[in-house]
């Protein structure tokens, strides 16, 4: 497919989406470090009391799955839309939460399409697939959040990206701090993201 052909196919797929704040968890399909799935399932959890937002993932498991569920669940135990979605190439069988939506012939499509969906993208662990998201969310424009005491391309993003935003210099630090409680890094995100959102 073209660069125009995925940018088609990502409006459609915007088009399906509800309104409000996109945001799109990118990352490894399984977990390699040993709290990366508690950082996952507080991450989610805390995103999902944005009451507009719209979560997006890739529709694996591992990073995407774990958040997804997460926000999901915490977003039914509050009695708020779902808002979960999944991003999968055509005749990808649909998950048993939230939307599944599709776009694109294989998974190298669907990394395309999902790097020009939202404007802020959450990455944790993550591997060449998650660094190919990254790059083209940030060709767009979009913010790339990446919670490097995860490790993986995270970790290396962490050291080439700039926090976008002078008042969340302390949190973006908390991003590469693996001494630092979990609890108070996945609230981090949620400050970072919150403060993304008001300044987008």
């Amino acid at each position: 497919m073209t660069p125009k052909q995925y940018d088609k196919e990502a409006e459609a797929i915007g088009m399906a989406l509800p309104t409000g704040p996109k945001v799109a968890v990118i990352g490894s399909g399984m977990f390699w470090g040993a709290d990366t799935e508690e950082i996952c399932l507080g991450i989610g959890a805390l995103l999902a009391t944005v009451e507009d937002l719209v979560l997006i993932t890739g529709g694996i498991s591992g990073v995407g799955e774990a958040v997804g569920r997460s926000f999901f669940a915490a977003r039914n135990r509050s009695h708020l839309a779902g808002n979960t979605y999944q991003i999968l190439p055509r005749g990808s069988s649909e998950w048993d939460y939230g939307v599944t939506l599709t776009g694109g012939e294989d998974m190298e499509d669907r990394r395309e399409i999902l790097g020009r969906i939202a404007g802020i993208y959450v990455s944790i662990e993550g591997g060449p697939g998650t660094a190919r998201e990254a790059e083209v969310a940030q060709t767009r424009g979009a913010i790339v959040v990446p919670v490097a005491r995860t490790g993986g391309f995270s970790e290396e993003a962490y050291s080439k990206f700039a926090c976008p935003r002078s008042e969340i210099m302390t949190q973006w630090g908390l991003l590469d701090d693996r001494e630092a409680a979990i609890e108070s890094v996945n609230l981090a995100v949620l400050e970072i993201v919150k403060v993304l959102i008001r300044n987008n």
